[in-house]
């Protein structure tokens, strides 16, 4: 595995933020949120190191996403969509830490609704993906993985153009109904997202038939 000096920035970010949560630790109570409604009411609560974990995820994925394309059985396609690749481990890292940040900000008590924090950092994480998508190559980690998509290149390229389209408009639904919360707004941006996933679903197996001629 090769760190390049990006990655190094990315995993000084995640320790950073992972040693700057446990000084904030002690002042916790011990037990604290940790689960939201879609309308910003806690509905959960945990135990205050629960949150230690949940800020020493960033570091965690990161090398777990950095390690994949050693165990892929197509690793040679990470050498094509190694840009794609690293924006999505990237995006991912940052999302993540906002959400520790978010959660510890509501924690002590700042004026933070978490209910619009999570659908824009999410939304501007599929609009991430959606951008990069079309540039991904076959591989069994990363991606549109349907029984068609993955038995020919061809239906894998299409789908995953068609996803990055759908991506795209989920991501701005996402940041929609966080910028103008209500029932509606959440209910159509997940309505699409439940979708657009169905589709590109149907989408494949679609193509594989047409190009198969059956």
């Amino acid at each position: 595995m090769k760190l390049m000096k990006k990655d190094c920035f990315f995993i000084g970010l995640s320790v950073v933020s992972l040693l700057a949560h446990a000084c904030l630790l002690p002042e916790m109570p011990d037990i604290v949120p940790t689960h939201w409604g879609f309308d910003g009411t806690v509905n959960g609560y945990s135990n205050k190191y629960v949150t230690l974990f949940l800020a020493a995820l960033p570091c965690i994925l990161f090398f777990f996403m950095k390690l994949l394309p050693c165990i892929d059985p197509r690793k040679k396609s990470y050498t094509l969509h190694k840009k794609a690749y690293d924006v999505f481990i990237y995006t991912m890292t940052l999302f993540l830490i906002c959400l520790t940040w978010a959660t510890d900000a509501v924690i002590f008590g700042l004026p933070v609704r978490i209910e619009q924090v999570v659908p824009v950092a999410v939304g501007i994480l599929f609009l991430a993906i959606g951008n990069y998508m079309p540039q991904l190559r076959t591989n069994y980690t990363m991606g549109i993985k349907t029984p068609w998509t993955l038995e020919s290149e061809y239906v894998w390229k299409k789908t995953h153009a068609m996803g990055g389209v759908l991506f795209c408009i989920m991501g701005i639904l996402l940041i929609l109904s966080g910028v103008f919360p209500s029932r509606l707004m959440t209910v159509l941006a997940f309505g699409f997202i439940l979708a657009g996933t169905l589709w590109l679903y149907v989408y494949s197996w679609l193509v594989y038939r047409k190009q198969s001629g059956s």
